[in-house]
């Protein structure tokens, strides 16, 4: 019988197409497709485009936009792609451009920013750019008269219409060629701005806090807060006695003292120390002349005096008297041969 030898089949040679928008890679008796990062492989189109952006939109915290192979992280206008390529940061128009309000003050917020024009300038309706009035004034009088050349040259724009947002914190009223800010209670027009302007009455001492309390400036107003050791609203403050509410550091043998706003700590008779940490003061070593005639015997906070016989201790056991009548005095008495004798005799 005649044996026949059987050849694997090159299918990626044979059908180049085969792994469309892959790699072929032959195997004995097979083939296998390897699809690049971005693709996904398809038994009847190959490797297909996987949309990032429909899983969980792709990681992006705002906008996604899918590519062949790939996606991209975009940002609302306003807002800057950090690092990761995936979140958004606000972007600071102010800062990145100091003169973007030019004639007014730029104010940063979230996704844009606002522009505070100064005196002389009128703000755009968006906000955005501040707009010398004459010129606004001359161009909407220029309007104005091709329309209809019976109205005088030079009418009066009403800043308040043009721009609801001109006096912040305050009423605008239009007066002839300007406006007027009536501003709400805690804020003024500073000079050479527009709007209403907070009041630091912390700053200039308009404020009604106690001489223990401390101002703190908030928009449109102020508050007070006793400071430590005193209690209350801050407009009244009193001293807070930590001493009979026993809330101090004393040593427990120190005595605490009540002081305006705090307090202080001493030692007790007997005891060294800085109040917050006392120790034992032993009074028969730093005087040895204490308990004549007796033995001193130190203790806690004080000493006693052990007498010898003959003598008796105080009534506050500090000191040892003269021996009464009832007790003799004995003494020893010794003679040549060294015998000795006790030699007593009573007080009258």
């Amino acid at each position: 019988m005649m044996m026949k030898n059987c050849m694997d089949i090159d299918e990626c040679e044979t059908n180049p197409a085969l792994c469309f928008g892959g790699t072929c890679l032959n195997t004995d008796g097979s083939y296998e497709c390897e699809c690049p990062s971005g693709y996904l492989l398809s038994n009847r189109q190959g490797c297909v485009d996987i949309d990032e952006c429909t899983i969980m939109n792709g990681g992006c915290e705002t906008h996604c936009t899918n590519s062949e192979g790939s996606y991209e992280c975009s940002c609302t206008e306003g807002y800057a792609l950090m690092p990761d390529l995936r979140t958004c940061s606000d972007i600071d128009e102010c800062e990145e451009t100091p003169d973007i309000c030019d004639g007014g003050q730029c104010t940063n917020i979230p996704g844009e920013y606002r522009c505070l024009c100064f005196d002389g300038f009128m703000a755009s309706m968006d906000m955005r750019t501040c707009i010398d009035s004459v010129s606004v004034t001359v161009i909407s009088a220029a309007a104005t008269l091709l329309w209809n050349p019976s109205i005088p040259v030079c009418p009066d724009v009403n800043e308040c219409d043009l721009n609801p947002n001109i006096c912040l914190h305050g009423d605008c009223e239009n007066t002839k060629g300007s406006f007027i800010c009536h501003c709400q209670l805690g804020y003024f027009v500073k000079k050479g701005s527009t709007g209403c302007t907070d009041i630091d009455e912390c700053e200039i001492g308009a404020h009604n806090c106690d001489m223990h309390a401390a101002c703190f400036n908030v928009p449109g107003s102020f508050k007070c807060r006793c400071q430590a050791g005193w209690v209350g609203d801050g407009i009244k403050c009193v001293d807070r006695d930590e001493c009979s509410l026993e809330d101090n550091s004393c040593h427990h043998n120190a005595d605490c003292v009540n002081t305006p706003g705090s307090y202080r700590c001493m030692c007790k008779d007997g005891f060294n120390g800085d109040g917050f940490t006392c120790s034992d003061m032993d009074e028969c070593a730093d005087n040895v002349n204490l308990c004549e005639n007796g033995q001193c015997l130190n203790a806690p906070g004080g000493y006693r005096c052990e007498c010898e016989m003959g003598f008796t201790p105080t009534e506050d056991s500090k000191a040892c008297q003269g021996a009464s009548s009832r007790f003799p005095v004995c003494r020893p008495f010794w003679f040549s041969n060294l015998t000795a004798y006790l030699l007593c005799h009573r007080h009258r």
